[in-house]
């Protein structure tokens, strides 16, 4: 009897054991197929650059993974998570995080994350400036890509390298990486892949002032974005056609190309394209002069990054912010809203733009008449700039060490550093930023009445500008040639200098630019004893004053007025 009775409960046990291991086998698929609905809503999210958004579905997911322990899909969770707190600005949080990835992918030799996770570092280190380190991961990632035949995060790799070179200056040895990504894109098909590298190349010709080269490539990528109805990638190359307008100084079809990518961003929720058209209607009002304008679209800009925790684009914004209220001489402002983008620089680790940050904070302590003060946040700026081989702002900062020496009266010291600007230049290619620095030293020129070296510099900064198309930078050399030539007397040569700046800069839009210009016409009719001209100049600028109002030019121009009348 006893016997039979074991019997019988093992037979009932069976059933039960089976049901639990159904129940189990259930739960463990129904969580499988929660962590994938929320993984793949991350990466939705993610490509929308909705980081935040992103991480919470990516750290839902890592709880399922985790709790039916699939070790592959919790590391490439978490490798998401890390990408994701990168998008946030948030890179000593990414590292953690990717560190954690790298760790599974080891233990299971999942050889293909771990290529592709090193890469995801070398992205953080490249966004902190940290170049060495960067190229070091993005090496190791692609010895791995190679070795398992992982074409695409070879080409990755590939890509992101060119970027760092472009970063630290070095165009030709960008435009080499970038092809060689191109053509395993072009090999496999990989249409997306090869427009983003397209857009790179458009990037560096126009870092080079290849303005029409760049355009070219830029078309090329809208063409495929749209052929692949890849609508965030439109907006991109939207965005970047209208920056090419606008170094071209056709204002009007830059903003063209921004009004096409805001309504686009708009549509499909993509927060971070959105607030980078804001963020260029911002530079392009700032560059005509429209400061109101400009500081209206930063906020907006500057709202929306920190909205989505873009904090490395909200510290750009901030820096661009303190520039319009450099230009508008509120530099208590200014100040403000350097040293809130310093501060947040600082608080992510991210050297390259602390640099020109810094740069940007002496540029107003210079315009204070605080030249120790300015001396010491060149230096600390020329350290970072040195130190993380971002060469063309160094190069800014040596120009900007030339105006300071040159505002101590330290005239030698201020020619060898803009020799020292003009050589890094060349070196690296920055053609605009030669025409600035051979503008520079024609001024100083003019001052030291050293006219021949003036016009020497000054006719090579305006046959630069007008080579590359550089409209504003043409008619502040034309400008400049107009005093030389009325130091000199040469007053029929000065007018028709000063004219045709301020035709370019009514063309450009300018409005502070024009002020500049009537008043100096105003200013040579004085000279020459043609007062009812003279007033006719100053009463157009007060009438731009007015417009725009700029209240302090108006004040000053109503007393030149007066003071012409009284005499």
């Amino acid at each position: 009897m006893l016997s039979y009775l074991r019997v019988l409960a093992s037979l009932l046990l069976k059933p039960i054991k089976a049901i639990h291991r159904l129940v189990k086998f259930l739960i463990k698929q129904q969580h499988q197929a929660d962590a994938l609905t929320h993984s793949n809503l991350g990466l939705s999210l993610y490509n929308q650059g909705r980081y935040q958004d992103a991480l919470n579905q990516y750290i839902d997911a890592l709880y399922y993974f985790q709790k039916i322990h699939d070790l592959q899909n919790e590391g490439n969770t978490l490798s998401s998570i890390g990408s994701a707190y990168r998008g946030m600005g948030e890179y000593s949080k990414a590292l953690e995080i990717y560190e954690k990835a790298m760790s599974i992918h080891l233990q299971i030799m999942d050889r293909k994350m771990e290529g592709k996770t090193l890469c995801g570092i070398g992205t953080v280190y490249y966004l902190l400036g940290q170049y060495s380190e960067a190229i070091r991961h993005y090496n190791q990632s692609l010895i791995i890509s190679r070795e398992i035949g992982d074409l695409s995060n070879e080409a990755t790799n590939l890509n992101n390298t060119g970027l760092i070179y472009e970063s630290l200056g070095e165009p030709q040895n960008a435009l080499q990486k970038y092809q060689e990504a191109l053509k395993i894109y072009q090999n496999k098909s990989n249409r997306n892949g090869e427009a983003a590298v397209l857009n790179n190349l458009g990037s560096v010709y126009s870092d080079l002032s290849q303005y029409e080269k760049a355009l070219e490539l830029y078309q090329q990528c809208l063409t495929i974005e749209i052929e692949n109805n890849h609508l965030s990638g439109q907006v991109s190359s939207l965005n970047n056609i209208g920056a090419i307008y606008r170094n071209l100084g056709q204002y009007s079809k830059a903003l063209e190309y921004y009004n096409k990518a805001l309504k686009i961003a708009k549509k499909i929720g993509d927060r971070t394209n959105e607030a980078t058209t804001l963020h260029n209607f911002g530079g392009v009002y700032d560059q005509i002069g429209k400061y109101n304008e400009a500081l209206n679209y930063y906020h907006q800009a500057l709202s929306i990054r920190r909205e989505i925790g873009a904090r490395k684009n909200e510290g750009t914004t901030l820096n661009n912010i303190g520039a319009v209220y450099t230009f508008l001489e509120d530099y208590p402002k200014a100040i403000q809203y350097y040293k809130e983008a310093l501060n947040l620089q600082q608080e992510i680790g991210e050297l390259n733009s602390q640099g020109t940050t810094l740069n940007n904070i002496a540029q107003i302590y210079y315009r204070y008449g605080e030249y120790s003060a300015a001396l010491e946040y060149y230096q600390e700026a020329l350290v970072i700039a040195s130190k993380t081989g971002d060469r063309d702002t160094e190069a800014t900062i040596l120009s900007n060490l030339g105006l300071l020496n040159s505002s101590l009266k330290e005239f030698e010291k201020a020619l060898t550093y803009y020799e020292l600007a003009l050589d890094l230049r060349r070196k690296i290619g920055v053609i605009p930023g030669q025409a600035e620095t051979l503008y520079l030293m024609g001024k100083l020129y003019c001052y030291l009445e050293k006219y021949s070296q003036a016009n020497e510099s000054l006719q090579a900064a305006l046959t630069i500008s007008q080579e590359i198309g550089d409209r504003m930078s043409e008619s502040d050399t034309l400008d400049i040639l107009g005093s030389m030539y009325r130091q000199l007397n040469e007053y029929e040569k000065a007018l028709e200098h000063y004219q045709n700046s301020l035709i370019i800069r009514q063309q450009l839009g300018n409005s502070l630019s024009q002020i500049e210009n009537l008043e100096n016409i105003a200013e040579l009719f004085i000279i020459i004893n043609q007062k009812s001209q003279a007033i006719e100049h100053y009463q157009r600028a007060l009438a731009i004053t007015r417009q725009q109002e700029y209240h302090n030019y108006e004040s000053i121009i109503i007393d030149k007025i007066n003071k012409i009348n009284n005499a």
